[in-house]
């Protein structure tokens, strides 16, 4: 088991028969989501077990971390604690098959390829951090979010704006100049 070159390597080798007890903790600096709508403030705990059959590998685990966010409502920053199940299939790469020539049906996403000795685990665990996060961050359900006029945090305080509400359909008596 090594950590190099970005990856977390297994040597197929030391998958026994019995399977292959797996535990990290990474860093958070170790994963590079530079230019998401999140980031890691963490560190990031891996726990699995990855099993052989002849050439195929079977990984299955659990990845955990903290995240922090801005509101999509009011721009708060908060954090979101994640924890998911995961599961991923290694098929041997065939030699007349390239990466590009793969074409991929549903029961499929879960499967990477490996050749030579060893198997990366780290694309999985990337996949999973991305399908854990949240499509409209909230720093609660209850956001009341931003005044759209002034900007006030209506989490905080009721802004003073003074708001005129005109019915539409009397919206052209205001252009009339007395």
């Amino acid at each position: 088991m090594s950590d190099s070159h970005g990856g977390i390597w297994i040597d197929i080798e030391d998958i026994g028969d019995s399977g292959l007890d797996i535990e990290y903790i990474k860093d958070p600096s170790f994963f590079d989501f530079k230019g998401k709508d999140f980031k890691i403030v963490k560190d990031v705990t891996i726990k699995g077990t990855i099993n052989r059959f002849d050439n195929d590998i079977y990984l299955n685990g659990r990845v955990s971390t903290t995240l922090e966010y801005i509101c999509s409502r009011c721009l708060n920053i908060f954090t979101e604690e994640i924890g998911t199940e995961f599961s991923a299939e290694y098929l041997p790469e065939s030699e007349g098959i390239t990466k590009e020539e793969v074409e991929l049906i549903a029961s499929d996403l879960n499967s990477y390829y490996y050749k030579g000795e060893g198997i990366d685990i780290l694309p999985p665990i990337i996949d999973q951090i991305l399908l854990s996060i949240s499509l409209k961050p909230l720093c609660n359900e209850n956001c009341k979010g931003l005044c759209p006029h002034c900007g006030q945090n209506l989490n905080i305080a009721i802004c003073s704006c003074k708001r005129e509400e005109i019915n539409e359909r009397f919206s052209t008596l205001k252009k009339i100049k007395f």
